[in-house]
């Protein structure tokens, strides 16, 4: 049975861009600005007017039209991004769209929308949610398992995310954009095929970011260990070794815990494909995909390489995801 893979990729972003200090300016920081940008930080997109749909349209839009996708081929949508009625909402009513969930307005979904909306008439739906900037390593995960267990041909994936503008611009340390990012998994894609998947939750850090809770220390003291844990388990799971990895697709956090943990993962043949972090900040859900995205555009990433993604998510999880490009 031919193996899934990851046959298209399309992102979108919010139109206007900030930078650090503008940021800081503006009070959405945590952090001084000085030591954002010493991390490897430079501009993030910021939502104004757009929703969390909006950005989930475009990029579902955009793959379905750049790789000419007969809607009725598509077998599943999956959406992984912000939940109900606030996924309707700009940055600015956030709230006021949050406190809808204790009305009937609970029920309207983005997940049935976007079915609609981009004329899936044959697709399923189903969201997943509590991953958070692992939810497209979980819907890919998901996604593989149905096409080969249901003898499917297609599923979509969908993430979309934002900071409502309460919620100011930092995650420990790390600067986070707003954006969406739709993936295409599909029976026997010649591209970008799953050669493995691995996962770990540690559900003592279910409490936020634990940055007002006393966990933050913890999480990142556990960070570093359990990502390597992960990421090991995952070239192991692909039949791999550690010199057999081309290239580590990351997600955007700060570009000096990616030079430690590079550095910790002693692969000696693999290369880190940073060029975003700077460029777009922290995507959450969608950064290691929009990388591979970019990567392959730009020509880094060749046939044949094969490719580790590593992400973690708050909850906690870490997930790796080993593709033959």
């Amino acid at each position: 049975m031919s193996r899934p893979g990851i046959s298209a990729i399309a992102y979108a972003t919010a139109a206007a861009s900030r930078s650090v200090r503008e940021l800081a300016l503006a009070g959405a920081l945590e952090s001084e600005p000085d030591v954002l940008e010493r991390f490897g930080f430079d501009h993030v997109r910021v939502a104004e007017n757009e929703t969390p749909y909006d950005l989930a349209l475009s990029a579902a839009s955009s793959l379905v039209r750049e790789h000419d996708v007969e809607p009725d081929s598509v077998d599943v949508l999956i959406y992984a991004g912000a939940p109900g009625v606030i996924s309707f909402a700009t940055p600015a009513d956030a709230a006021t769209r949050a406190a809808e969930l204790c009305t009937p307005r609970r029920f309207e979904f983005p997940a049935t929308r976007l079915q609609y909306d981009l004329g899936l008439d044959n697709a399923t739906v189903f969201a997943i949610d509590q991953l958070a900037c692992t939810s497209l390593f979980g819907a890919t995960r998901i996604a593989s398992a149905l096409i080969e267990s249901e003898n499917l041909s297609r599923v979509l994936c969908v993430s979309s995310e934002f900071y409502p503008s309460r919620a100011r611009r930092e995650a420990i340390t790390n600067l986070t954009a707003d954006a969406a990012c739709a993936i295409l998994v599909e029976r026997g894609s010649r591209r970008n095929r799953v050669a493995a998947s691995q996962s770990v939750t540690k559900g003592f850090y279910w409490s936020g970011s634990g940055t007002n809770n006393g966990l933050r220390d913890e999480i990142i003291a556990s960070y570093f260990p359990t990502a390597l844990h992960v990421m090991r388990r995952t070239i192991s799971a692909a039949g791999w070794t550690p010199a057999d990895v081309d290239w580590i697709i990351p997600h955007n956090v700060s570009a000096t815990s990616w030079d430690i943990l590079f550095r910790l993962a002693a692969l000696p043949n693999a290369r880190l494909w940073s060029c975003n972090i700077a460029r777009l900040g922290h995507t959450l859900a969608g950064d290691n995909f929009i990388n591979l995205r970019d990567a392959t555009d730009r020509g880094d990433v060749s046939p044949g390489d094969k490719l580790l993604l590593f992400s973690y998510g708050y909850g906690a999880h870490w997930t790796g995801l080993a593709l033959e490009a």
